[in-house]
C-alpha cells in the first residue's frame, strides 16, 4: 500500500533532531573513512530539497552499495558537520515502489509556475519583432510543448534540478536580459527570445517522473543544445515568411548558449546577443549552484567540496538588518 510521506520534510530538518521518514535516496556510494572503516554516503531528497547522510555499521548487503536511486526508511539523527547539515543513518530499509506516492519524492520549485509562465507570456506578447513575437506564440500555442516547459527541470542534477526548474531558469534569464538590454546596443527582442528559449532543448533532453530525473536516449545522444535548435528550427519551418538571416540569428544563440565546445556548444558566441544569452544563462546557473551547495550550511561554515561548482564554498555571517 502506498503511503502518503509523513513528517520530517528535508527543508524543514535542523541540527539535532531524531528523524524517522521516507526519502529518495540518490548518489548513494561505499566508501572508507580515514581508519579505513566502509560507511555509507548518500543523498535523501524528497520534493521540498535534499540533505546529505551518512551511514556506518553496515550490513553485507549495503556493502554492496544501493540501487541508484531508490526509495528508503531512515532513522537517525540530524547534526551539523563542520557547518552543514547532515543525517547520521542508524537503521536503513529499501522501500518498493508500491509503498510510496513518487509525486512527494520529486523536488519542485517552490515558486509560482502559474506566475512564472504568466510572465514568461507577457513578455513574449511584448516583442515588437513580428517575426519573433510570431515564432514564440507559435510555440507557446503547443499545448504539449509549452506544458512540458513549464513543468521540465533545468537539469538532472547542477542547477535548478526541480519540477519547473526549466521555467524558474527561464525567468530569471528574462528578467536578467531585461536589466542588460538597457545597458548594451543589442537587438532587445532577438535578447529577449534566448534568453526565455536557450535551454528549450531540455524538454526532449529530459525526463521526469517516478524515480527522479534522467537523461533520455536522445538526450543522451544528441543533447539539449542540438535538440533545443532543432526544435525551434521545426516552428520557424511553419512560418513561410520568417527571414532566413534572423534564423540564422537564433539558431547561432541556441547553438553557441554553453559558450565552449568542451561544454557542449557545436559553436561559441560570435554575436553580442550570443555573447549576452551565454553570460545571462551562466549567471543564473552558476549563482543557483551556489545557493542550492550551500541550502544546509550554516552562516560562517563551509560547504562540502563535491558540489557542482567543485570547489567548498563560504557562507559569510550577515550583519543584522537595521530596524
Amino acid at each position: 500500500m502506498a503511503l502518503r510521506k509523513e513528517s520530517f520534510w528535508a527543508k524543514d530538518l535542523r541540527p539535532g533532531e531524531g528523524i524517522s521518514s521516507t526519502f529518495l535516496a540518490t548518489d548513494a556510494a561505499v566508501r572508507n573513512d580515514s581508519r579505513g572503516v566502509p560507511y555509507l554516503s548518500l543523498r535523501l531528497v524528497d520534493r521540498t530539497g535534499s540533505v546529505d547522510a551518512r551511514m556506518w555499521r553496515l550490513t553485507s548487503e549495503l556493502r554492496r552499495g544501493l540501487p541508484d536511486p531508490c526509495y528508503v526508511r531512515v532513522e537517525g539523527q540530524t547534526h551539523d558537520y563542520r557547518g552543514t547539515l547532515q543525517v547520521k543513518i542508524e537503521r536503513l530499509r529499501v522501500l518498493g515502489r508500491e509503498e510510496v506516492e513518487p509525486q512527494d519524492y520529486l523536488p519542485a520549485s517552490e515558486l509560482d509556475r502559474e506566475e512564472m509562465s504568466r510572465e514568461i507570456l507577457e513578455a513574449g506578447e511584448e516583442l515588437r519583432n513580428e517575426h519573433l513575437r510570431d515564432l514564440f506564440l507559435l510555440m507557446v500555442s503547443d499545448e504539449e510543448l509549452w506544458r512540458a516547459f513549464c513543468e521540465a527541470p533545468a537539469a538532472k542534477g547542477m542547477h535548478h534540478a526541480r519540477i519547473g526548474g526549466l521555467l524558474e531558469h527561464s525567468v530569471r534569464c528574462l528578467r536578467l536580459a531585461r536589466s542588460v538590454a538597457e545597458l548594451y546596443p543589442v537587438d532587445r527582442d532577438l535578447l529577449i527570445f534566448g534568453a526565455i528559449f536557450h535551454d528549450v532543448g531540455k524538454v526532449r533532453e529530459l525526463s521526469w517522473g517516478e524515480g527522479g530525473f534522467s537523461y533520455t536516449t536522445e538526450g543522451r545522444l544528441q543533447g539539449h543544445v542540438v535538440l533545443g535548435e532543432r526544435l525551434v528550427g521545426s516552428y520557424i519551418a511553419r512560418l513561410p515568411d520568417f527571414p532566413e538571416e534572423l534564423a540564422l540569428h537564433v539558431s547561432h544563440i541556441l547553438l553557441s548558449h554553453q559558450g565552449e565546445l568542451a561544454y557542449g556548444s557545436p559553436q561559441e558566441p560570435k554575436t553580442l546577443e550570443a555573447l549576452l544569452v551565454h553570460f545571462i544563462d551562466n549567471l543564473d546557473a552558476r549563482a543557483e549552484m551556489y545557493l542550492e551547495s550551500t541550502r544546509n550550511v550554516s552562516a560562517g561554515g563551509w560547504s562540502h567540496h563535491e558540489n557542482a561548482l567543485g570547489r567548498a564554498l563560504f557562507v559569510p555571517e550577515r550583519p543584522p538588518e537595521e530596524g
